[in-house]
């Protein structure tokens, strides 16, 4: 479970997030949707305890991220581009995260399969595409908790004026209140109810 109450950041005058509150239960897809600036990826660094709010909080599993011994075990995470040596394959990069964090090495292949890997997995990252790039990056945030793994992508086209937490199954649905600083033009977006995913067994 990932909890914000009233989350708050601010730089000096700037205020990047505002009075920002979700709840985000296992088991659902949810997608942060706003434009460049929004404070999708503050946000998700208060969640994963890299940066401190201003005011407010949030917890992961009752709370703060940097609390938890192994906070890998809790929540793996995808907010930057990632740092793997291009000569290690698939495989040994997220087996080498899964001995450092004490999980199971059969997680490993779970994640593998998951994510399409299969068929790269031996082969050197160095020769990956883009695409599988980002994939194996996937894999290596959904290692430790299934149902909770922030990450932060672009959103071609996306005009929303406030970021946006939307539970999303086939097309984003917005369901969330609070809000990050907004553009000077911006664009309703449809709120249909949230679809609920089934938590990983």
């Amino acid at each position: 479970m990932i909890e914000a109450r009233e989350l708050t950041k601010r730089y000096g005058d700037t205020t990047a997030v505002h009075s920002l509150s979700f709840t985000i239960a296992p088991g659902t897809v949810t997608g942060f949707l706003g434009p460049n600036d929004a404070g999708k990826s503050t946000t998700m660094r208060m969640i994963m305890g890299l940066d401190r709010p201003t005011s407010g909080t949030v917890t992961v599993n009752g709370k703060p991220c940097r609390q938890h011994r192994s906070p890998l075990r809790e929540v793996g995470a995808l907010l930057e581009a990632s740092a793997v040596h291009p000569g290690r394959s698939a495989r040994s990069h997220l087996r080498s995260m899964a001995a450092t964090h004490k999980i199971k090495a059969s997680r490993v292949s779970e994640v593998i399969e998951m994510t399409g890997l299969a068929g790269v997995a031996t082969k050197r990252v160095a020769g990956f595409s883009l695409g599988m790039g980002q994939r194996l990056d996937i894999a290596a945030a959904s290692q430790a908790t299934p149902g909770r793994s922030p990450s932060t992508s672009r959103s071609t086209g996306c005009r929303c004026g406030r970021a946006r937490c939307q539970r999303c199954h086939r097309r984003c649905q917005c369901t969330r209140k609070g809000s990050a600083s907004p553009p000077a033009k911006r664009r309703r977006s449809s709120r249909p109810s949230a679809t609920r995913w089934p938590a990983p067994s």
